[in-house]
């Protein structure tokens, strides 16, 4: 395994276990309300997604670098629609500094997300290989 490749799964275990903590974190401290269930499922899908990714090289035949970019796709969709929402329930203060947050960070994984899935336009392309 290259260099850059063990970097990158590395740092989906990472990413992926601390979403996992998040959403198990949400659920614990909101209590079990339909905004929390939603929330905790949101993250612990491409939480789990990316752990997949990290420590399995296929899965059901699927290389690593596709399992990543559905996880990270998950994770970008549920951003930016929390990020939407946020401008759309009030525009003022924190609220509004959230949710253009929100879009950011969005923006940030569907562009990793890309990279993942057409394995490698701006990464070199030896880093999404699949063994």
């Amino acid at each position: 395994m290259s260099d850059r490749k063990d970097r990158l799964r590395r740092g989906f275990l990472g990413v992926g276990v601390v979403t996992l903590v998040l959403a198990v974190g949400i659920v614990v401290l909101a209590g079990p309300t339909p905004v929390t269930a939603a929330l905790f499922g949101w993250l612990a899908i491409g939480g789990c997604l990316l752990v997949a990714a990290a420590v399995r090289e296929r899965l059901a035949g699927v290389g690593w670098p596709r399992i990543a970019s559905v996880g990270l796709a998950v994770l970008a969709l549920g951003a930016t629609t929390l990020g939407f929402v946020q401008l759309l329930a009030g525009a003022g203060g924190w609220t509004l500094l959230n949710g253009i947050l929100m879009l950011v960070v969005g923006l940030v994984l569907v562009l990793l997300t890309l990279e993942c899935w057409l394995g490698g336009v701006g990464i070199a392309p030896e880093t999404f290989a699949v063994d």
